[in-house]
């Protein structure tokens, strides 16, 4: 025979993109985003510390020319500088040529020479041994007619050199600003990622523990952390009730299949070890059979709550009249309970949106349990008040104590001590139904008991059209 392995998911190797984890990733990709601004920026300054400088200097090799323009003086066909004539002024060498072009006075940068002729008013460029320089030449004319030529020269590598510094100061800043971004960004990371680890390590903690009391209740994070770890204690909340209402189940089930699984084992034994009469023999059958309908229909009323409760029963609403649905299951609860006094008080032609079968059940198990745990008289009503439909069962039985109010509504809770010996055949399950069927019709359930004074229970639930 082969085997079956269908069961058994193939292991595969993750990705690797994939095994990686999302605090590397999210790092990763901010320390990158970081080196990218950073370095655009440092292109930006370089670019335009070098262009400022290129202008400035500019700006420098025309101002001094100019500024030296008045003062030059022309004597006896004779070029001379006078006293506020600067030959080097901010970076830039100044010269004088008469209008042959022959220098009289000034001198050039070290290393320089050039045979660049004349241009009046051209800021022009030129390389001597590797270097660029920046000519500037201005035409005089004196007033006696003479004419003579200023030019302004200056070294272009200042902005080279501030270029080189900027540079320089970005091969040290660059690399501590992709430092401080990893930094920045795994406490950033490990901030905001906080809660899914300590999700992670509760989850293991719970599966190894398993107490699903515990809860996050995380304060002082993110809004975005605060909502994933109120919805995960939300989670762990509903599991927590599951488990404990399993829990509940699984024991009053049990409890309460005990005593009709007994009661037939004991009358089996009974029937086997002991010579009886054929009446004898249809007691037994008979109590046997009592406790069998006992217990399918306990299951029956276990299999429809758990549906309902667990929003799997299907609800089918239709419009209907409700004081025909009251009125029927009151007619067929006095055929089945003689011995007690009903009133009914219902106004008539009260319609809305409901399920029939779940409506009537309701209505059943209100009395029926009025009529097991009251008195004599069972008083049914029903009416319509602003929008919403009340219908209230009222019995004068012995009454339930204020600290067992909220207790009725619970899966087989019972007020006799002993629930074993249940005379009057309920479960424990009508009114837990009841709430259910309630909800299921966007209504409420409420009870005003005391002590000998009985009991009314009241459905409050809106009216549909």
């Amino acid at each position: 025979m082969a085997k079956n392995n269908s069961s058994q998911a193939p292991k595969t190797r993750p990705k690797f993109w994939e095994a990686i984890s999302v605090k590397f990733i999210i790092i990763f990709w901010f320390t990158l985003l970081m080196v990218i601004v950073s370095a655009l920026v440092m292109v930006f300054m370089l670019t335009v510390s070098r262009l400022t400088m290129e202008q400035d200097m500019q700006r420098r090799v025309l101002s001094g020319v100019k500024a030296n323009s008045n003062d030059l003086k022309c004597e006896n066909d004779t070029i001379q500088a006078k006293g506020g004539f600067q030959y080097y002024v901010n970076g830039v060498y100044c010269l004088i040529y008469d209008a042959n072009c022959n220098k009289v006075a000034g001198e050039y940068p070290e290393g320089f020479y050039t045979n660049a002729g004349f241009e009046d008013g051209v800021l022009r460029t030129t390389e001597c041994g590797g270097k660029k320089y920046y000519i500037y030449d201005s035409y005089i004319t004196f007033k006696n007619g003479r004419h003579a030529w200023i030019r302004g020269v200056s070294l272009t590598t200042t902005t080279v050199t501030v270029a080189s510094t900027v540079a320089k100061v970005a091969s040290y800043v660059l690399p501590g600003v992709v430092v401080a971004s990893a930094i920045g960004g795994y406490f950033i990371t490990r901030a905001a990622l906080k809660p899914i680890d300590e999700i992670t390590k509760m989850s293991d903690e719970i599966s190894e523990g398993r107490d699903l009391s515990r809860r996050l209740n995380m304060r002082n994070v993110t809004m975005e952390a605060y909502i994933l770890a109120q919805s995960y204690d939300k989670m762990l909340e509903r599991l927590e009730r599951s488990f404990d209402m399993e829990k509940q189940f699984t024991s009053d089930a049990s409890h309460e299949l005990r005593t009709p699984t007994a009661v037939i084992i004991s009358q089996c034994e009974y029937a086997q070890e002991h010579d009886a009469t054929p009446e004898e023999f249809q007691d037994t059958i008979a109590i046997i059979k009592r406790q069998a309908r006992r217990m399918n229909a306990m299951v029956s009323q276990l299999l429809s709550f758990a549906r309902m409760e667990q929003g799997t029963q299907k609800v089918k609403l239709e419009h209907a009249d409700i004081s025909d649905i009251v009125e029927a299951v009151c007619e067929e609860q006095a055929e089945l309970n003689p011995e007690v006094d009903f009133q009914c008080a219902i106004d008539p032609g009260i319609c809305s949106n409901v399920d029939i079968t779940l409506m009537s059940r309701l209505v059943e198990n209100l009395i029926t349990n009025a009529c097991k745990f009251g008195g004599k008289h069972v008083k049914v009503g029903l009416y319509e008040e602003d929008g919403q439909i009340y219908l209230f069962v009222r019995d004068d039985g012995i009454g339930i104590s204020p600290e067992n109010q909220k207790k009725v509504w619970d899966r087989f809770w019972q007020a006799e001590p002993s629930r074993s010996d249940n005379r009057q055949g309920s479960n424990g399950l009508g009114l837990s139904m009841v709430r259910e069927i309630a909800k299921l019709h966007r209504g409420e359930m409420s009870l005003q008991s005391a002590p000998r004074q009985g009991s009314t229970f009241t459905l409050k639930m809106p009216k549909e059209e």
